[in-house]
């Protein structure tokens, strides 16, 4: 029985993390923003800005490529997990949760109550965050079920 549970240890968080990447992934491509009846995406959201040309020169351009490097990310993480490479697999999930995390808590956080015709939309921020969120959790959990336990206490029984 102690290699079933062992097995579910590892498991449960890698479930929660599949789980976030999944809701990560769908929230980028769901509509972030509304102009009209226009909703657009993260990535078209990201392609008119660098179009007009707002962050031309700013370090905050910076953060346009690093949303376009998410996708490529989160597919590096999953080979690794795949790989056997837990703990560069969360790392990586983490550093990318980081991002998205951060981008899609600031549009949640200034969405507004959607009664203007040009703003943020709710769906894609919230699904990302989410997925965010659970990325990370799924990530810490995976480090933490990788660790060995003790096999006796330091200067005590077993």
């Amino acid at each position: 029985m102690p290699a079933r549970s062992s097995r579910l240890r590892v498991a449960a968080p890698a479930a929660v993390a599949v789980l976030g990447v999944a809701l990560t992934v769908a929230g980028m491509f769901l509509p972030w923003f509304r102009s009209g009846a226009v909703l657009r995406d993260s990535f078209q959201v990201v392609g008119v800005i660098k179009t007009l040309g707002f962050l031309e020169g700013d370090v905050l351009e910076l953060l346009l490529y690093a949303w376009l490097g998410i996708i490529p990310a989160i597919t590096l993480s999953v080979v690794a997990y795949a790989l056997g490479c837990c703990r560069i697999a969360a790392t990586i999930g983490v550093l990318s949760a980081i991002i998205t995390g951060t981008v899609s808590g600031g549009a949640t956080v200034e969405r507004g109550d959607g009664n203007s015709p040009l703003g943020i939309a709710g769906a894609g921020p919230i699904v990302t965050l989410i997925g965010s969120a659970l990325v990370v959790l799924g990530a810490v959990g995976i480090v933490v079920s990788g660790r060995r336990s003790a096999s006796r206490i330091a200067g005590g029984e077993p």
